[in-house]
């Protein structure tokens, strides 16, 4: 009798610690985060729709960045019509790019372009990873299946005021719509998709991806 009660108590605790409580979508973006704000470095890719065909303005970017924070890529930009990719190395707080057909890095503001600087996409205290803290809303959606990873979704709502500090964009009076994919295991932020007025009169869509957390990668100045 006493053995066999050990035993149903031993499988009750075994029961018991694989049913630990699920984190909350808050607690997972402050995980995703923690990992973000951790990472060495990582790779990110920018893309966009719904932008106005009249419009200058970034709509996409690939590149390697740091929390010095630096950024060494390519912007796809459209300007007065034309569209180009440009390389880009962004280092203390200044943004250089080297434009068509030319074959030196000039200094340039990223307003003018109606674009992020994308170095401080990765600075620890107001780049990416402010946004969620700042997003409220939050629900929990199915799992997905990207290629060979299994992600988690949560989507909210961003202030305005908040992407458009991030990415030099945007309405700061309305709000966005927001979807966080974060990597199941694993816990690191892979996308954050933002929907809602960039531009007067369009609803547009932004998709920032994140990978190659840690990966090797030297910026210096141009």
């Amino acid at each position: 009798m006493a053995f066999s009660l050990l035993m149903v108590t031993a499988l009750a605790a075994c029961g018991g610690s694989s049913n630990a409580p699920a984190k909350t979508a808050a607690q997972q973006l402050a995980a995703a985060k923690a990992r973000v704000d951790a990472a060495k470095s990582m790779h990110l890719t920018l893309r966009s729709s719904g932008i106005p065909a009249t419009l200058n303005g970034a709509l996409g970017a690939d590149g390697s960045g740091t929390h010095a924070p630096a950024f060494k890529g390519t912007l796809d930009v459209r300007i007065s019509g034309f569209e180009a990719k440009v390389d880009v190395v962004s280092i203390d707080k200044l943004l250089y790019v080297k434009l068509p057909f030319t074959t030196q890095f000039v200094q340039v503001d990223p307003k003018t372009y109606n674009a992020p600087d994308p170095a401080q996409l990765f600075a620890t205290q107001t780049g990416i990873t402010s946004l969620l803290t700042v997003t409220t809303n939050l629900v929990q959606g199915e799992k997905i299946r990207v290629g060979p990873e299994v992600l988690t979704t949560i989507t909210g709502t961003l202030p305005g005021a908040s992407v458009a500090k991030l990415l030099n964009i945007g309405d700061a009076t309305k709000t966005f719509k927001v979807t966080y994919a974060i990597t199941n295991p694993g816990g690191e932020l892979r996308t954050v998709t933002m929907t809602g007025p960039f531009y007067q009169g369009a609803t547009s869509t932004y998709t920032l991806t994140l990978d190659k957390y840690g990966a090797p990668v030297e910026i210096s100045k141009p």
